[in-house]
């Protein structure tokens, strides 16, 4: 006897069918922004601006800091650079050699795992970097309280 010819096997067909149609368009809209590389906005996003700052295009709070993080171009090596602006989307740095728009480099941030990141700008060695991925806001809170806590520790 086959497994297919079983009422248990059937049963859990319909209802595995079911829930592919249940959840398809919700499905196919994050993954489809997953494609696309559309960053998601985190809980801690800028609120909307006012028209004290109509021109500001953040879409996450910048939290101002003087800590330290490892910048590699892809294909090099590692180089400590000075962070100065840290957010949940990316980071303002000090390179060593001047960047271009575009370059492809890996960012890591005290005691978590390497990010993905694009040079957005770039103004002699004053460098912005995007991430590929948001930090989450709980992670976000926990890198900048360790930036915070590494000037005393050294």
């Amino acid at each position: 006897m086959y497994v297919s010819h079983l009422p248990e096997h059937r049963r859990l067909q319909r209802i595995s069918g079911r829930a592919r149609e249940a959840s398809a368009p919700a499905l196919s809209k994050t993954v489809q922004a997953y494609l696309a590389d559309e960053p998601r906005q985190p809980a801690t996003a800028v609120e909307p601006a006012t028209s004290d700052d109509a021109d500001e295009r953040r879409r996450w709070g910048r939290v101002s800091s003087a800590g330290e993080v490892i910048v590699r171009r892809l294909g090099g090596f590692n180089f400590q650079v000075a962070l100065h602006d840290l957010s949940a989307g990316g980071c303002r740095v000090e390179m060593l050699e001047p960047s271009e728009a575009g370059d492809n480099v890996i960012t890591r941030l005290p005691q978590l795992e390497p990010l993905g990141s694009t040079v957005c700008w770039a103004d002699g060695t004053t460098t912005g970097i995007r991430f590929s991925r948001s930090i989450h806001p709980a992670v976000f809170d926990l890198v900048v309280a360790r930036l915070d806590a590494e000037p005393a520790a050294a």
